[in-house]
C-alpha cells in the first residue's frame, strides 16, 4: 500500500475508534461505518464490477439459468422467494396463464436468438446473500468489438434517501443508454424488437403490513467496447449499481434517519470530524451504492495522489452495510 493511501486509512480507522452509527430508511436496525480501502497496486483499477468481483458477489452461471431466474419474476410476480404474499393478488398485477406462456415463448426466442447469434455469450449471477440474485447475460457482437448485456431490473425496498440523506448529483450515467441512437446490427436490432414487446410489467415487493411495495420488472439492454464496460453499464442501467458525487453530508433526515443521534453513545464532534476529513482530503468524493433488492451496500470514496507507477488510483473511505428491516 502506498504511503498516501496508508496515512488516510490510518486516520480514518483512528476517526471510526468509536463507533459511528447510521440508518438508512426503513433500516430500523442501522448500521456501523466501517473503514474501506481499495489498494489499486494489489487489486488494479476500481470499477463496480472489480469490487464485486472482490467482494465475492459473483459466479459464473449458464444463460439457461439466466433466463430461468428471469421467469421466475415474472411467473410468482414477486421480487424474492423470500417474500411469502399473504393477500390476494390485491394489485391485479400477477400475470395470467395466457400471458405467462406468451412471454414464455417470447424468452424462448430471445434465448435461441442469443445463442445462435451472439459471439463469447457467458452469464453471470450477482448476489450478497440467498434473498435475492440479478442474473445477467453478456455476449460479443458479430463481426464487431462491440458487446452487449442484458439484465433485469432490481426491485429496490429502500426508499430514495439520496439528497434527503446526502446531498449528492449524479456522477456516470450508463455510457450506452440509448442503444437506438448508434448504428445497430440486424441482432441487436431484433433484440430490442423482442425488449419493447415484453415491455415492463408489475411484482411484488413486501406488501403485506402496510408497507404495499409494488415495483416495475423489464429486461434492460447495455452496451460497451469490453465485457467488462458492457456489464458495467447494465448493472448501472439495472440499478444493482448507482453512482454518485457527494456534495454534503446531512447529521439526520427526515423520520430520524441518517447518523445515530437518539443513541446514548452519540457523539456529534466525532461525526463533524470524521465529515471534515472526508471533504477536506479528498474534493471529490463519490458514492457507490450496490442494491441487492433489500440490501443495501454504500461504499464512500475519494481517490489518493499516489499512482505515479501505476495508471489506476487507490480510493480510501467508509462502508455502510444495512439491511431493509421488514416488520410488518
Amino acid at each position: 500500500m502506498n504511503p498516501e493511501t496508508e496515512q488516510r486509512l490510518g486516520t480514518l480507522e483512528v476517526l471510526l475508534e468509536e463507533e459511528i452509527r447510521y440508518s438508512l430508511p426503513c433500516h430500523e436496525d442501522s448500521a456501523t461505518l466501517k473503514p474501506y480501502t481499495w489498494d489499486a497496486t494489489i487489486k488494479g483499477e476500481f470499477t463496480p464490477l472489480n469490487l464485486i468481483k472482490s467482494e465475492g458477489w459473483i459466479i459464473e452461471t449458464d444463460p439457461e439459468i439466466a433466463f430461468k431466474n428471469w421467469l421466475w419474476i415474472e411467473q410468482n410476480g414477486l421480487a424474492s422467494s423470500l417474500i411469502y404474499l399473504y393477500s390476494k393478488d390485491r394489485e391485479k398485477i400477477l400475470l395470467d396463464e395466457s400471458s405467462k406462456n406468451k412471454r414464455y415463448q417470447q424468452y424462448s426466442n430471445l434465448l435461441n436468438l442469443l445463442t445462435e447469434r451472439i459471439k463469447d455469450l457467458q452469464a453471470f449471477t450477482f448476489s450478497y446473500n440467498s434473498h435475492y440474485s440479478l442474473s445477467v447475460v453478456v455476449g460479443r457482437v458479430p463481426d464487431s468489438q462491440r458487446w452487449i448485456c442484458l439484465s433485469s431490473t432490481v426491485p429496490q425496498e429502500t426508499p430514495k434517501f439520496i439528497n434527503e440523506l446526502i446531498h449528492c448529483s449524479p456522477y456516470k450515467e450508463e455510457q450506452q443508454s440509448n442503444l437506438e441512437t448508434e448504428k445497430l446490427s440486424q441482432v441487436e436490432m431484433t433484440i430490442n424488437d423482442i425488449l419493447k414487446e415484453l415491455g415492463e410489467i408489475r411484482i411484488y415487493g413486501y406488501y403485506d403490513g402496510g408497507y404495499n411495495h409494488i415495483h416495475n420488472h423489464s429486461i434492460v439492454l447495455a452496451s460497451g467496447d469490453s465485457q467488462e464496460e458492457a456489464i458495467n453499464n447494465a448493472l448501472l442501467k439495472s440499478g444493482l449499481v448507482e453512482i454518485y458525487k457527494v456534495e454534503k453530508f446531512m447529521i439526520q433526515g427526515d423520520g430520524g434517519w441518517g447518523f445515530s443521534v437518539d443513541d446514548r453513545d452519540f457523539d456529534q464532534d466525532n461525526v463533524t470530524n470524521l465529515i471534515k476529513f472526508l471533504n477536506t482530503m479528498f474534493p471529490k468524493l463519490l458514492l457507490y451504492r450496490f442494491c441487492f433488492w433489500d440490501y443495501e451496500h454504500l461504499y464512500i470514496l475519494g481517490e489518493t495522489d499516489d499512482s505515479q507507477q501505476d495508471s489506476s488510483a487507490s480510493c480510501v473511505g467508509v462502508a455502510i452495510h444495512s439491511q431493509f428491516t421488514y416488520n410488518p
